[in-house]
């Protein structure tokens, strides 16, 4: 009677233990459906796989919840395959919740890479090093001198100096006589500063900033709707590609040190990079006034963009703008590209930061981040001099587009890849247009057919918008190399 009773009692507690343990699983099992579905949800919403993939990869996960779920759940003789299922679902779980996180992860990066960024310049107020003004109280009494100043800059400071700023027709003139303390102070921008900086030798270490003034540029007209016919929605569009020469925040205005327009037609696969030298001497379109290509990077991305549409008669959708840091995080991310150089040559990084020297040998050379962005600025070692280094600079644009369009490369790489864009990368293309892009190279992953071609011109010295009365260096447009420009991109857009 005991041992019944006993038995009994051990049933009892055995069953109420086996309870517990199947409402465990029942509740491990919901959050195993819920976080399953929050993954399909996201894949979805992403909306950047080819919709077979999405229902393959949604009838996968839907399969193999349904069965752990049963195995788990359900009461069989022994909890050996209630046990295995629980572990596959932990499993399975971890794996899930990471792809949740890497989904959000690249949404959030690539939001932040399609929203408009507001470009900025900084403005300086400059004096001689040997001075005594250290801040911009010590200067309120002096006279400042400026050239080509915004009006809103102006007004800006003003107010903290208390003077009227003086503008000058000459910025070498300025510079020189604040060397000289014939003048007190000058408010430069931040590109202004640089520029004088190339101009009059020692300048920096000559003089020392005493103010800095964050200024936003502001935007001209639109240039997203400029032209409906040609877009990604309709397969073929024109990209404008400009990488400044400044290293960090990509929100910076700087000198527009590569111009690339890529003409895309995503119907016949093809791509046309065409490159303009950064000397072209050209009229700015909102200032009406011949200056550098490079220059129009200084007023922001919509003059860079407008200019170029008055000079090749087109339509630009879209841009892409790049600066040092893009080029070398994205390659480095991507493992380095393979680059067929056409000369032996040997370069040092541009800034000397990283104090790396590389061996350029005719034909393949694997190159790191700052090898690529050395190889693709020298022009010293060419007796082509500009011209070899655009051809160089779309050696570099190709061997990234080959390495990044191989699936093997964005699986393996995905996350670096992103995470070398945030921060250095922007551009107007919106996320369903992007989408669109990706889901179709997915989808088909074609084999694209990459074409080059570079404007000419020749040799001058002339003065600029930017620079007033100095002669600078620049490239006198030829006229023949610019139609022949026009007649290749009208024939990849399919005019």
């Amino acid at each position: 009677m005991d041992n019944k009773h006993t038995e009994k009692r051990n049933n009892k507690v055995k069953n109420k233990k086996m309870n517990r343990i199947r409402i465990v699983f029942l509740l491990i099992a919901i959050a195993f459906i819920i976080i399953n579905i929050r993954l399909c949800i996201s894949i979805a919403i992403t909306n950047m796989l080819p919709s077979t993939f999405v229902i393959i990869i949604t009838a996968i996960i839907s399969i193999l919840t349904l069965l752990l779920v049963i195995g788990l759940t359900k009461r069989h003789k022994t909890l050996k395959l209630n046990i295995l299922c629980f572990f596959i679902i932990v499993i399975l779980s971890a794996v899930f919740i990471v792809a949740n996180y890497d989904i959000d992860i690249t949404m959030n990066i690539l939001s932040k890479i399609c929203a408009e960024i507001a470009e900025e310049e900084h403005y300086y107020i400059i004096v001689n090093k040997n001075s005594s003004y250290n801040k911009i109280e010590d200067v309120a009494d002096k006279d400042i001198y400026a050239f080509l100043l915004e009006e809103d800059v102006k007004t800006k400071i003003q107010e903290k100096v208390h003077r009227e700023i003086k503008i000058e027709e000459d910025i070498i003139e300025l510079g020189n006589k604040l060397l000289n303390n014939e003048i007190d102070a000058i408010l430069l921008s931040a590109s202004q500063y640089d520029l004088l900086s190339e101009n009059i030798e020692n300048f920096k270490d000559n003089t020392k900033r005493i103010f800095t003034e964050t200024h936003k540029i502001k935007s001209q007209d639109s240039i997203e709707d400029v032209n409906t016919k040609y877009n990604i929605k309709n397969g073929s569009f024109n990209i404008y590609i400009s990488g400044t020469d400044v290293y960090g925040s990509i929100n910076k205005v700087a000198r527009s040190d590569a111009n690339i327009l890529a003409t895309v037609n995503l119907n016949t696969h093809e791509i046309l990079l065409t490159s303009i030298p950064r000397d072209y001497y050209v009229t700015l379109h909102s200032k009406k006034a011949k200056d550098k290509l490079t220059h129009s990077g200084i007023y922001g991305m919509t003059e860079t963009i407008t200019t170029v549409e008055d000079l090749l008669d087109i339509d630009i959708n879209y841009y892409v703008r790049v600066n040092f840091t893009t080029l070398t995080k994205l390659i480095d991310a991507i493992g380095g590209i393979d680059v067929v150089s056409d000369y032996a040559f040997t370069v040092s990084d541009p800034y000397l930061e990283y104090k790396r020297v590389y061996r350029i040998t005719k034909g393949t050379n694997h190159l790191d981040g700052v090898g690529a962005l050395a190889f693709s600025r020298e022009r010293n070692a060419f007796s082509d001099g500009d011209n070899q280094r655009i051809k160089n600079q779309q050696k570099v644009i190709e061997a990234i587009i080959s390495k990044v369009s191989k699936s093997t490369t964005i699986l393996t790489k995905y996350n670096s890849i992103l995470n070398s864009l945030e921060g250095s990368f922007n551009t107007n293309i919106d996320m369903e247009e992007l989408s669109n892009i990706v889901r179709m190279q997915l989808e088909t992953m074609p084999n694209w057919t990459v074409k080059t071609i570079s404007l000419n011109g020749t040799s001058a010295t002339r003065t600029t918008y930017s620079m007033g009365s100095q002669e600078l260096y620049v490239t006198i447009p030829d006229n023949k190399s610019i139609d022949e420009a026009k007649s290749s991109i009208k024939s990849v857009i399919g005019e």
